[in-house]
């Protein structure tokens, strides 16, 4: 029985390339994507949703506030909180608020697929931990890569985009400025050919970048 799943990201970047994961490795799941709080929550006011991943912070609305708003649409969903914001309170809130399963961006495909597809019933989930292996988001082709003459610093900045992290989470991660984030990010858009981040994601999973 196939699954319609809502994912809820402003990170446009990480929103696609996750989407792109659960189209490819999923079975029957109808992937519905959304990068801004309000028309997520119009759709799922007006629509059956079996499974609602949700970032914690999206256009500065708090995802648990946009989940207790919807609390009545999602009674029959699985509410899957995942977020770069992987920290102890925010885990006990999630628990406390019913919610089914608290991950990290960095989770494996493997990994979420098997919570998506684990009953409602199923004790409340977090890979804290858990040991999850090659992370699917990190690891690159150095080989690949090189052979685009990437720096570094520019390997390492796209190991951060692709985890859906914003330039300014990457330039506080790396200890460099945020203009200096965004002028590596043009540099490995011309390097790779790419017009927008977007299009990052694609590129890495039609060459394999992720392991």
């Amino acid at each position: 029985m196939s699954k319609n799943i809502v994912i809820c990201d402003d990170h446009i970047l990480f929103l696609n390339g996750l989407s792109e994961i659960l189209n490819k490795f999923g079975v029957d799941y109808n992937v519905f994507t959304f990068n801004d709080s309000q028309s997520c929550k119009s759709y799922i006011q007006q629509n059956k949703v079996d499974v609602f991943i949700c970032d914690l912070n999206i256009d500065n609305v708090d995802g648990f506030v946009l989940i207790e708003e919807l609390k009545e649409q999602l009674l029959d969903a699985k509410i899957i909180i995942l977020t770069a914001y992987y920290e102890d309170f925010l885990i006990k809130k999630a628990q406390k608020l019913c919610i089914n399963a608290f991950l990290k961006k960095e989770t494996s495909s493997e990994e979420l697929i098997n919570v998506i597809e684990l009953e409602k019933s199923f004790p409340f989930y977090t890979n804290k931990n858990s040991n999850n292996g090659i992370n699917k988001f990190r690891v690159v082709d150095e080989a690949l890569i090189n052979k685009f003459r990437l720096s570094n610093q520019e390997k390492e900045i796209i190991k951060y985009i692709v985890a859906g992290k914003t330039s300014k989470e990457i330039s506080v991660a790396l200890y460099i400025s945020k203009n200096t984030v965004d002028t590596h990010r043009k540099n490995i858009h011309k390097k790779l050919e790419l017009t927008n981040s977007s299009s990052l994601i694609k590129f890495a999973n039609e060459n394999n970048l992720f392991s």
